[in-house]
């Protein structure tokens, strides 16, 4: 994705750029921005619940059936191939790129609308704009395929260091970069570890292998995401510095 912050120093924003909020919209946006946090904070929480509770709800519930269908799988060399080339690999790029960026596209707006919301109760932001929604190139960001360029929301007018603090998860959340998905990929692998880890009918050695392998694989991800999460655009970069090309204009 592209720069997608307003543009300018930190809070330098004139306010005679943008039209200020009617009576009734500053009358209603704590309400809407906190209903709109809400909903992203929701989505967050049901990742999470989905991405951990899955790795003890698949060890414990049927452990000798899943221990016995694995095992029934490498028996057979072509299963076996199939399981461990494509399988595998799907589902560690599915709960570590997915889940990173399912957790990351909906945390930051969560936060970001209940700035907003403390701001909207404040008389020095009334006759001010507290959001804009910028165009991102299509095909730039994650979601479901467009037809034109892709509306992001929720982006601050009036920048502060915690603001484009969060706008840099904002951004590396709905951003495709090839160097993050392949860092989440141990992780992927980490929560298929994890499972036979806790699992009861696993082996006491493997219980250790695979406990290790997880703690390693998660070390791995950690180490190699925040070498790719450094490499992100940051708030108000411009094509001056070659890394981060604004968005078209921003739409109220």
């Amino acid at each position: 994705m592209s720069g997608t912050v307003a543009p300018g120093p930190a809070g330098a924003v004139p306010d005679g750029q943008r039209p200020g909020p009617g009576p009734a919209s500053v009358a209603l946006r704590p309400l809407g921005y906190l209903l709109i946090g809400s909903v992203w904070l929701a989505i967050w929480l049901v990742a999470v619940l989905l991405l951990v509770g899955s790795v003890p709800y698949l060890a414990f519930a049927d452990s000798d059936g899943l221990v016995e269908g694995v095992g029934d799988r490498l028996a057979d060399p072509v299963e076996a191939v199939v399981f461990l080339l494509v399988l595998v690999p799907i589902a560690a790029a599915a709960v570590g790129a997915g889940g990173w960026y399912v957790l990351t596209a909906s945390w930051p707006l969560a936060v970001l609308s209940f700035v907003y919301v403390v701001r909207a109760l404040s008389p020095a932001y009334a006759r001010q704009k507290l959001s804009f929604t910028a165009r991102a190139a299509w095909g730039s960001t994650i979601g479901p395929p467009t037809v034109g360029n892709v509306a992001l929301s929720l982006q601050p007018v009036r920048a502060t260091r915690f603001t484009d603090r969060v706008m840099r998860f904002y951004v590396a959340g709905w951003s495709l970069n090839v160097r993050m998905l392949l860092a989440m990929l141990p992780a992927g692998l980490a929560w298929v570890t994890a499972i036979g880890a806790l699992a009861p009918s696993v082996p006491e050695v493997l219980h250790v292998v695979f406990g290790a392998l997880t703690v390693l694989l998660l070390g791995a991800s950690w180490t190699l995401g925040v070498r790719a999460f450094r490499g992100t655009c940051r708030p108000r970069r411009t094509t001056a510095s070659g890394r981060c090309p604004p968005t078209s204009a921003p739409s109220a």
